[in-house]
């Protein structure tokens, strides 16, 4: 039921953009930090992490220049330092808080940034690439899987599930490429080069849960967890696929 009314929701505001996606990609990414907090436990700078984290989002929305990057970047860090020196000096211990607003608000703030500048093709794509390989390791570990990937981390995945998730995400990408006119062998790396990524967002996931002993990063989404457990892989994969695609195009 979660992915029958979610995904209908998600899709419809990737695909519209405007006002929809924009809100859409703010409420994921408000609710990841309040979930990045929740698993941090003790020593939360709840306030810091909105204020950082949602100021970042609004100068993507308003266009990200040189001078608002520097602004923001020097004003979150005085914000942070102010913050941990008078909250009890805790400079060193709390600066976690830094690595919220980087793991959850920057990443997924590619989420707008590749649909405004390249469009919803290609955020279409970054979308199924990431499915595909979720899904393709999925099934294929459960079928073939055999040898442990790294168990430390997540001990249910496998290599066999791994090379299926990838194999999935070149086919999906494959007939991407033919039906958009796109060229193969290119549109074939991208694929290649975004399921790996996507997988080791998955991996840096696990690892938080497993630092910070909790199952899932939330329980918004029935079924599915939080939304940092349902959006791991695209934190990695969208930033990835801007890159590519400014260095490219």
């Amino acid at each position: 039921m979660t992915a029958i009314i979610g995904i209908p929701i998600f899709l419809g505001g990737l695909y519209f953009g405007g006002t929809f996606w924009k809100v859409t990609v703010l409420f994921l990414i408000f609710v990841g930090l309040l979930e990045f907090a929740r698993m941090a436990g003790p020593g939360v700078y709840l306030d810091y992490l909105l204020a950082s984290g949602l100021s970042f989002l609004l100068i993507t929305y308003s266009g990200i220049t040189d001078t608002k990057l520097l602004i923001w970047l020097a004003s979150q860090t005085i914000y942070y330092l102010l913050r941990a020196s008078f909250g009890g000096m805790h400079n060193f211990s709390s600066a976690f808080n830094l690595l919220g607003v980087l793991y959850v608000a920057i990443p997924l703030s590619f989420l707008w940034i590749v649909r405004d500048q390249f469009g919803v093709l290609w955020a279409i794509f970054g979308i199924g690439i990431t499915w595909l390989t979720d899904s393709g390791a999925y099934f294929g570990g459960s079928r073939y899987g055999k040898h442990k990937l790294i168990p430390k981390i997540s001990p249910n995945k496998t290599v066999e599930g791994s090379l299926c998730g990838i194999a999935s995400a070149v086919v999906g990408a494959i007939v991407f490429a033919v039906v958009t006119q796109k060229p193969v062998g290119l549109v074939g790396l991208f694929a290649l080069l975004l399921s790996v990524f996507a997988q080791l967002g998955d991996l840096v996931e696990s690892a938080f849960k497993r630092e910070c002993a909790v199952k899932d990063s939330g329980s918004l989404l029935p079924g599915h967890g939080g939304v940092l457990d349902r959006f791991d892989s695209i934190g990695f994969v969208f930033p990835v696929l801007f890159i590519c695609l400014t260095l490219l195009f």
